[in-house]
């Protein structure tokens, strides 16, 4: 059953997003806000977008990353980390269909040079949806 399996990895997602094992945001300038359309959800974390406003060369099939939310990598060695990154994914791929039309704020560079961004879709923040703050 398919149930605990993404419970698990909510938590994890939850936890990771909490602070507690994620790097700090790299330092650099705030490219702003711009409308995106996704082309497709790379994991748990990350999305390919459109931005159709630039030129093709520059808003074409971009990398961006949901600043705030670190999920488990699709290419761990434990095989219930990799469980829980499958499903990070598909919570992603239910939530961000390719074609959704979303907004990114706070637009920064990472060191690999993908978009760290904030995504909201129908101004809720994704990432928020995808793992809730932890309450009392």
């Amino acid at each position: 059953m398919a149930a605990p399996h993404v419970a698990r990895a909510l938590l994890l997602v939850s936890w990771l997003w909490s602070g507690a094992a994620a790097p700090a945001v790299a330092a650099g300038p705030d490219y702003g806000q711009v409308r995106a359309v996704v082309v497709r959800v790379c994991d748990g974390d990350t999305v390919v977008v459109d931005i159709p406003e630039y030129p093709d060369v520059i808003g074409k099939a971009i990398r961006v990353r949901l600043t705030g939310l670190d999920a488990p990598e699709l290419r761990d060695r434990s095989a219930e980390i990799r469980r829980a990154a499958q499903a990070a994914r598909r919570a992603m791929e239910t939530l961000l269909p390719p074609g959704t039309a979303v907004t990114l704020t706070g637009i920064r560079r990472d060191k690999y040079f993908r978009l760290d961004a904030t995504i909201s879709l129908d101004g809720r923040d994704v990432a928020t949806v995808l793992a809730p703050a932890p309450g009392p």
